[in-house]
């Protein structure tokens, strides 16, 4: 998993170089989700000491353990997760402080027992994401955020109401929220994961004219945009931390153009957000599945097209449009692979030819040849002088 991680977040910062921030006419404004939640959403994306990964939610350390941000320094930390009985105090001072006065919406816990929620907001330039995980709970708008909000859990159905409006969303599947209703409701009804993206609704309206048509309506997480949407939601959550601002504004926009395609934008913006988010995103997971199969031999594009549901050209087509080939990009990231284990000093008594194996190379003659050229150095060079004391 770790080395499928990395790969993720390499993906996701070479795509994201490709798309520059003034590519970004769709979406505007900043909406009007709590500045104080963008704000310590900020700092916290900034340090990813203070959100370790674990799955979709991410828990967050003990406040006592935090280092302070800037954004913290200058205002109260608010308490992003909780584990309590809601009966008491405590559980009544977070659902005040934190979840009506900064999240602008009420926490109610469902059914009996204890109540675990742990938070994790993700602030790119233009959307806000939030990952949670927890225990079944409602979530109730207290009206004052006019923002569109897209809607998913993964291992829990959701019931409830967009005022008028009942919602009954199937585990797996998508919907669209509307906060700016007072009392608009949805309830994880399961122990499990709660994912949300604020999107700026007339960002979103310019768009997509038909969004507000699909409040409450239940989307197909399974169709193949859905599933694009998805994924790469969980990599921009996961990786938001370590992208620059060019970076965060191309992912931004790659996952704004998913949104639109996904909720039935036509003619020309359909047009474009498939030229430029559906392309990325789709480069990105072909790319992200390469890296976690490197080392396996029969990694090839015909199993790749038959993954994807897309044919072995459409995939040399997706490379090549980002200046690159797909031969090309499985040599330079085995190389780098190669190189990274022969430098790693917990391999020193490992065989060439089994780091050659490791990096996904099966011809060893043909690994030495195309190290030597790509580094200026045999194998056995760069390993002896990553051996040598500085």
């Amino acid at each position: 998993m770790a080395g499928l991680r990395r790969g993720r977040e390499e993906v996701l910062r070479q795509a994201t170089a490709r798309t520059a921030p003034h590519e970004l006419p769709l979406i505007s404004g900043c909406g009007t989700w709590s500045r104080s939640l963008c704000a310590v959403a900020s700092g916290l994306s900034r340090n990813s000491a203070l959100l370790p990964l674990r799955g979709i939610g991410l828990a967050i350390q003990p406040a006592g353990n935090r280092q302070h941000t800037r954004a913290s320094r200058s205002m109260t930390q608010p308490q992003l997760s909780f584990d309590g009985d809601p009966n008491g105090l405590a559980y009544q001072r977070w659902r005040e402080q934190f979840c009506r006065q900064v999240a602008n919406v009420d926490f109610v816990p469902v059914g009996e027992g204890r109540v675990h929620r742990t938070i994790s907001p993700a602030v790119l330039p233009r959307l806000r994401l939030s990952a949670s995980f927890g225990t079944p709970m409602s979530f109730v708008s207290l009206g004052t955020n006019d923002e569109l909000v897209i809607t998913m859990s993964p291992n829990s159905a959701l019931s409830g109401a967009m005022g008028k409006r009942p919602l009954e969303i199937a585990a797996g599947d998508i919907t669209i929220g509307d906060p700016s209703i007072k009392g608009a409701c949805i309830t994880q009804t399961a122990h499990g994961n709660f994912q949300t993206a604020l999107l700026p609704r007339k960002a979103l309206l310019r768009a997509c004219p038909n969004a507000e048509d699909m409040i409450a309506q239940s989307i197909s997480g399974a169709n193949p945009i859905s599933s694009m949407f998805l994924r790469y939601y969980d990599l921009a959550h996961a990786y938001a931390d370590k992208l620059g601002p060019a970076e965060l504004d191309a992912v931004s926009q790659h996952l704004f153009d998913l949104a639109v395609l996904m909720i039935g934008a036509r003619g020309d913006v359909a047009e474009e957000a498939r030229m430029r988010g559906l392309a990325a995103a789709r480069l990105e997971t072909l790319k992200s599945d390469i890296l976690a199969q490197l080392d396996d031999p029969a990694l090839s594009l015909t199993v790749l097209s038959a993954a994807h549901r897309v044919s072995p050209r459409t995939i040399q087509l997706l490379f090549e449009q980002a200046g690159i080939t797909y031969s090309g990009f499985v040599l330079e990231q085995r190389l780098l692979r190669a190189e990274r284990l022969l430098r790693n000093p917990n391999l020193r008594t490992r065989k060439i030819i089994e780091i050659a194996h490791l990096a996904g190379f099966h011809d060893v003659s043909y690994f030495h040849r195309a190290f030597r050229r790509r580094f200026g150095r045999t194998p056995d060079d760069v390993r002896k002088l990553s051996n040598e004391p500085n």
